[in-house]
């Protein structure tokens, strides 16, 4: 293959990240169809087919595109750090940071306190990915990723950081009647998040209590959060994000909710970045702190 273009190569890069055009599309701020044309043009130049779409209709890389993809990263990795080395010669911050984490802590932790980093760093852009499930560092999906809980896998080229911990209590709607709370149900979780901590705490104790469960089940704790607000039910949540919202009333519980660990994920071939370095401070920064106000 000779004479490539860079922009074939992040047209192959988005769609091997994403699985799908119109999310590639979304990522480059382009349309589907763009992409689907930019990565039939790529193959005709290289001569070999770069993608088969699967049963479940997501775009699987072959062989060829396999070959490719390692060096595509390289060069991509490059261009990242010549942008932000120019930055860095008029003594400012520039480049573009992809934040993963779940709902609860973007919407309540982070959105609220980005201000100051943006105020800070006006060539920074940040993105912010709210999402239930991990995305992929390897396939950067993400530069940074905070998560519940000490990681079990990320990949050898990926590093945990321990930010803090988040303590959870048991919250009702401030609607409630003074001592009305047996009379609402229990806000649990899809089975296919029973393993969370707060999930298991919440199964135990509603199947002990006298208290029933709502006909609600939700899959993250900020919708358990706006359930919880609009009077559907009681639930667990953190702390210090559920104390801050004038719409929710503590309640005392005689056994001790859990705490969940919040780690910082990010690639070690991305620690020289400086727009990296900056968010990840910043971050570090917010205290974690399970009895202080963030």
């Amino acid at each position: 293959m000779q004479g490539y273009d860079w922009n074939d190569l992040k047209y192959l890069l988005a769609l091997y990240r994403t699985g799908k055009l119109k999310e590639a599309g979304r990522t480059l701020g382009t349309s589907d169809t763009t992409v689907s044309r930019r990565i039939k043009a790529f193959e005709q130049h290289t001569g070999h087919p770069l993608f088969l779409r699967s049963a479940a209709g997501r775009y699987e890389p072959t062989d060829a595109a396999m070959r490719i993809l390692p060096h595509a990263e390289a060069i991509e990795m490059e261009n990242v750090t010549i942008n932000e080395r120019l930055g860095q010669i008029t003594d400012r911050v520039t480049g573009h940071v992809r934040i993963s984490s779940v709902p609860i802590i973007v919407n309540r932790i982070l959105i609220p306190n980005l201000h100051s980093l943006i105020e800070q760093h006006p060539r920074l852009t940040v993105d912010l990915l709210p999402a239930s499930e991990n995305l992929d560092l390897s396939k950067r999906e993400a530069d940074l990723a905070l998560r519940f809980g000490r990681p079990l896998q990320g990949g050898l080229r990926t590093t945990a950081q321990k930010l803090g911990a988040l303590a959870f209590g048991v919250y009702a709607p401030k609607t409630i009647a003074p001592g009305q709370s047996h009379d609402l149900g229990w806000i649990t979780y899809d089975d296919a998040y029973a393993n969370l901590p707060q999930a298991q705490w919440l199964d135990a104790t509603a199947s002990r209590t006298t208290e029933a469960r709502a006909r609600l089940r939700v899959a993250d704790a900020e919708t358990a959060l706006e359930a919880v607000a609009q009077g559907l039910g009681q639930s667990l949540l953190p702390r210090v994000i559920a104390d801050a919202d004038q719409r929710l009333l503590p309640l005392e519980w005689k056994d001790t909710p859990p705490t969940r660990e919040v780690w910082l994920l990010s690639h070690v071939d991305q620690a020289a970045r400086s727009s990296i370095a900056t968010v990840k401070s910043w971050l570090h920064d917010l205290g974690w702190d399970t009895h202080k106000k963030l």
